[in-house]
């Protein structure tokens, strides 16, 4: 997050026309535009972000996010979700056929302006009291090499999973997905409801194909997710963008998976948190600490503080990092305070892709 965006979120009288304006086109641009290889891609969000830049009325409405939150993504899911209530309005019409395959028609903006207006109560309700807060499985295409690396390096033991940020506890329970990658290889149960695809652009490192038991399986997270609640699905669901057909099915797919697994997330500050919860894991285990766009919603003290404790764990064990953090995701093994990162790679931030490093091992830090 750049030090504008920072001031956007976290200073609302700040929140001039200007700089909401800023950060829609921003959005639209780097963000939602097929043409922008990193972001997500929504030609709904990419229209509808120009739509708010230039009117002043869209604008104050978002000017209502609850600060520290990214204001484009928690609007547009607090104006989605409302739709969902009004299922004969024009802009669930156009959600409805941009879900089903369409693109987006002429109208889309005049829709979404006049429901806006007419529904502000409501959205303001989820504008002060939501955050965006999603359980993307996806992200599991590129953390599955750091695992299978970690077990290749651990022949006979199990690994002990620790995920900060970890929302509802998706990914904990990566290895009851199936996976296909472009170069054709494939791994995890053939029967398994959730399946990612994942384009690996430069192949794949060298991983074997038999999954590690799991001996721990734990997260951590200031506000965890219950799935089981259908409010906080459907919330979760509102966060998926109207085109993305294949999240909004990997997400109700992994939810069945999750009702029947339920991975344990303790609720709390990472900090505070990790020293007990890295007793409780078990020596025979390969540990493995890892997150998702976490650490940029750290502030720099409780960043420092973090790493901190996993170079003290590591003068007793070996500690395996995989931060997925910015547009990089790595592997670094921690032995003795110091660092070697195993595997480093760009990604898109679903998971759609991943180009490894040429030069897979580099040196330690």
């Amino acid at each position: 997050m750049d030090p504008a965006e920072e001031i956007e979120h976290l200073a609302p009288a700040l929140r001039s026309d200007r700089s909401l304006a800023e950060r829609f086109r921003r959005f639209a641009a780097e963000e939602c535009s097929e043409a922008s290889d990193e972001g997500a891609g929504s030609r709904t969000y990419e229209i509808l972000s120009e739509a708010v830049a230039v009117d002043p009325a869209l604008k104050g409405l978002a000017r209502r996010c609850r600060v520290g939150q990214p204001i484009p993504n928690l609007f547009f899911a607090a104006v989605k979700r409302t739709a969902a209530f009004f299922p004969g309005s024009g802009l669930a019409e156009h959600y409805r056929r941009i879900a089903a395959g369409d693109g987006p028609t002429a109208g889309l903006e005049q829709a979404f302006t006049e429901f806006a207006r007419a529904h502000r109560d409501q959205i303001v309700g989820y504008l002060e009291s939501r955050m965006v807060q999603t359980n993307e499985v996806g992200r599991c295409a590129y953390l599955l090499p750091g695992f299978l690396t970690i077990a290749a390096e651990n022949p006979g033991l199990p690994l002990a999973l620790l995920d900060v940020g970890a929302s509802a506890g998706l990914n904990l329970n990566w290895d009851q997905y199936r996976y296909r990658y472009s170069t054709g290889d494939e791994f995890g149960p053939a029967n398994s409801r959730v399946v990612i695809e994942c384009d690996a652009r430069n192949g794949l490192p060298e991983l074997p194909t038999a999954f590690p038991e799991v001996s721990f399986r734990v997260g951590i997270d200031l506000a965890p997710v219950n799935l089981g609640d259908d409010e906080e699905y459907r919330w979760m669901q509102a966060l998926v963008w109207p085109e993305h057909r294949e999240r909004a099915a990997a997400l109700s797919s992994a939810r069945d998976v999750w009702i029947h697994s339920r991975p344990t997330v303790l609720q709390g500050d990472t900090v505070e948190l990790l020293p007990t919860t890295l007793r409780d894991i078990p020596e025979d285990s390969a540990l493995c600490v890892f997150h998702c766009h976490t650490l940029n919603q750290f502030p720099a003290a409780a960043r420092e503080r973090f790493a901190d404790i996993l170079r003290t764990e590591s003068m007793e064990r070996v500690v395996y990092h995989i931060p997925s953090e910015g547009e990089r995701v790595s592997l670094r093994k921690i032995v003795g305070g110091t660092a070697e990162t195993l595997l480093t790679a760009r990604r898109q931030v679903h998971g759609k892709w991943i180009a490894w490093d040429t030069d897979i091992r580099v040196s330690a830090e």
